[in-house]
């Protein structure tokens, strides 16, 4: 109960009792209402413990209780003590009762009634929840339609791409074999690192966006690559410091069946989810059939120390 309830019972309380003790001096002798019947003492008894509960109820029963002994005792002519005694304590006896009665019934349905609003507060926060997880959920069946719809179309447009693998001319399994990576990682900005002749990393492969990337890729880099025989990438600390300034990814390139490294994919920029666990996997699988397929492709060393393809 805070301040400001406490202060209005009070005042509530003294005004009525105020009237009360108004109308008992002008219209009934100052007697406390003894021939008045039922009290109008009463009235203050009720209606606090009917608004406030026990607390004020017992209160007020206290105040009518001292009223009622002051002004009531002149109006009491029986000789016996008992029936003295009886007549004066009956009408506080039954105040107090009705206030208690009266205080927990209140107190109860006041319980009872917080307690119903706070499932009410709970019921609505959880619709609100609930319509907001429904919203999700509808946003990603929305995005899974459209993935759905657009996979549908990149699977032909995959298919197209690897018929190119067969094509005779070297210039155009180049391309196909280039834009099945660029498919398959979600980014154009990529080398493919050939083993030259002098040992040397040499590009071999470029995605459309990697035309100003370095020639060869730096040997360090190249042997530490060959040496981890795992993709790396600047998602893992120790990965970072060798990648900074060339890309976000790389990983080695091994003939099929042998550890022997014939290459390595260097991804210069990437989304960020293909760096997540299944975006890293996606790489890897890149790696897996890009591997025989530069395997099944002679190699010779160009005069101007790039790698070629012959036919």
């Amino acid at each position: 109960m805070t301040a400001r309830t406490k202060a209005r019972i009070a005042l509530e309380t003294a005004a009525l009792f105020a009237l009360l003790v108004v109308l008992d001096r002008t219209l009934a002798g100052g007697q406390a209402f003894a021939a008045v019947q039922p009290n109008p003492l009463w009235l203050p008894v009720l209606i606090l413990a009917t608004a406030y509960g026990t607390g004020a109820g017992v209160v007020a029963a206290a105040l009518a209780s001292a009223y009622w002994f002051l002004g009531a005792r002149g109006s009491v002519h029986e000789s016996d003590y008992l029936d003295r005694l009886l007549h004066l304590s009956l009408h506080p006896l039954m105040w107090f009762v009705a206030a208690g009665v009266l205080g927990e019934t209140t107190l109860a349905r006041a319980r009872r009634t917080s307690w119903l609003r706070r499932r009410a507060d709970g019921a609505q926060r959880d619709v609100r929840r609930l319509g907001e997880v429904v919203g999700d959920l509808s946003a990603t069946n929305r995005a899974l339609q459209v993935r759905l719809a657009t996979e549908q179309g990149d699977v032909g447009h995959i298919v197209a791409l690897a018929t190119g693998l067969a094509a005779v001319d070297p210039a155009q399994r180049r391309e196909a074999i280039c834009a099945l990576v660029a498919q398959a990682a979600g980014s154009t900005d990529f080398t493919c690192y050939l083993t030259a002749a002098d040992g040397r990393a040499r590009a071999w492969l470029r995605g459309a966006s990697a035309g100003a990337r370095p020639e060869a890729l730096a040997e360090p880099l190249a042997t530490l690559i060959r040496k981890r025989g795992r993709i790396m990438h600047v998602g893992r600390r120790a990965d970072r410091v060798p990648l900074q300034g060339v890309g976000v990814a790389a990983l080695p390139l091994r003939r099929d069946g042998s550890d022997e490294a014939i290459g390595m994919l260097v991804f210069h920029d990437l989304p960020f989810r293909a760096l997540d666990t299944f975006g890293l996997a996606g790489l890897v699988q890149i790696g897996a059939w890009l591997s025989p397929l530069l395997a099944d492709a002679p190699r010779v060393a160009s005069r101007g120390g790039g790698v070629g393809l012959v036919a």
